[in-house]
């Protein structure tokens, strides 16, 4: 029967066609990554339209290199699917289209939790890639991307979480607030391990998803009620600075899960904020909070059409703040107006995570 229906296709002069991978256009700073469950989606926020995708493993995750040579998937496997031997990975993409380029086998330890932007970090230079392990003992595993190979884990009792600066140090959040602050050497090996006490109340955690201020050389964290803490980097030595009460009794309170960003002069902060409620730290935001980072004063609430969870500026010509909701769209702002502008759909269940090239 098959030849049959091949041979009248030549009859008739049918063309089969055949399929070819596209590469995707230059990178601008409209482009990002959304991050959901098993899948990131490639997008354009000018032109609202999907560039690509990327399916992942089971909490699969995402890095960027420098420049968009390489999208890096963190993923488990299971043999049996939901079950059976586990396989942890490093998968690599064509940063051109989006095909995979090779695999780096991993020890099956990795942190599996809800997606998190800190799980795993790509040191300063692009060189080596951390991932968090927990089994339940804490570790880092250590790739080389230039090898494409595992190097070592490395021990880290009672801390987790990876917040990279400068070109090969790490800053990792222990149980009491305390910090471990460490380098990796040319090889890969631990080079240097220094640890500071807790600079914030316990009574008053911070959300872990900080922002890295590159122009500053510093973190900016936020806590439950809305306390900006900055974390001041230089070398191996890190200090808590200034602590800013931005909330200042309005009855409003910092919600969602990626709740900040910043345009790319660092002038202004971006945060999602809420009317507060009692444990409602991970609630969907109402509004976003434009705040001065000369002054550390709200100068301009920007309402928000629908309920989010993260966000991320994108700036080039135009600036544009783009909000992410786990139910799978992304608003888009006119930041300069305040206005929402367009919508993107179907962007994956429990999207969380915004990633940009240029961030």
């Amino acid at each position: 029967m098959s030849l049959f229906l091949i041979s009248k296709t030549k009859e008739k002069g049918i063309v089969i066609e055949n399929f070819k991978t596209l590469s995707l256009p230059p990178l601008t700073p409209y482009q990002l990554f959304t991050v959901a469950n098993h899948k990131a989606f490639f997008i354009d926020v000018q032109s609202q339209q999907v560039l690509g995708m990327i399916d992942l493993g089971y909490l699969g995750n995402i890095v960027l290199s420098p420049g968009g040579q390489f999208v890096y998937a963190v993923e488990s496997f299971y043999s049996r699917g939901t079950r059976g031997k586990r396989t942890d990975v490093i998968t690599l993409y064509d940063g051109k289209n989006l095909s995979v380029v090779g695999e780096i086998i991993i020890p099956p330890k990795r942190f599996l939790c809800v997606i998190k932007k800190n799980t795993q970090a790509l040191s300063g230079e692009g060189r080596f890639l951390l991932v968090c392990n927990i089994t339940p003992a804490s570790s880092i595993t250590v790739v080389d991307l230039h090898q494409r190979k595992f190097l070592r884990e490395i021990p880290t009792p009672g801390y987790v979480l990876l917040y990279p600066y400068e070109k090969r140090r790490f800053i990792m959040i222990g149980r009491d607030g305390s910090l471990l602050v460490f380098s990796i050497d040319d090889e890969g090996h631990l080079e240097q391990r220094r640890r500071f006490p807790a600079g914030f109340s316990m009574n008053d955690p911070l959300f872990e998803h900080g922002l890295y201020l590159r122009k500053t050389n510093q973190y900016v964290f936020i806590s439950y009620e809305g306390l900006l803490n900055f974390l001041q980097l230089e070398g191996p030595a890190v200090q808590w600075g200034k602590k800013e009460d931005i909330s200042q009794g309005s009855g409003w309170r910092p919600c969602g899960w990626q709740l900040l960003s910043c345009d790319p002069l660092e002038k202004n902060l971006y945060i999602l904020m809420h009317k507060a409620g009692k444990e409602g730290h991970k609630d969907s935001a109402e509004a976003v909070w434009e705040v001065d980072m000369t002054n550390q004063k709200c100068k301009r609430t920007i309402s928000l059409e629908r309920p989010v969870d993260s966000i991320q500026v994108a700036a080039q010509q135009k600036t544009y703040l783009c909000c992410l909701s786990r139910k799978g769209y992304l608003d888009i702002y006119d930041l300069q107006k305040g206005t929402k502008i367009g919508s993107m759909e179907e962007l994956g269940e429990g999207a969380l995570l915004l990633l940009s090239y240029c961030s």
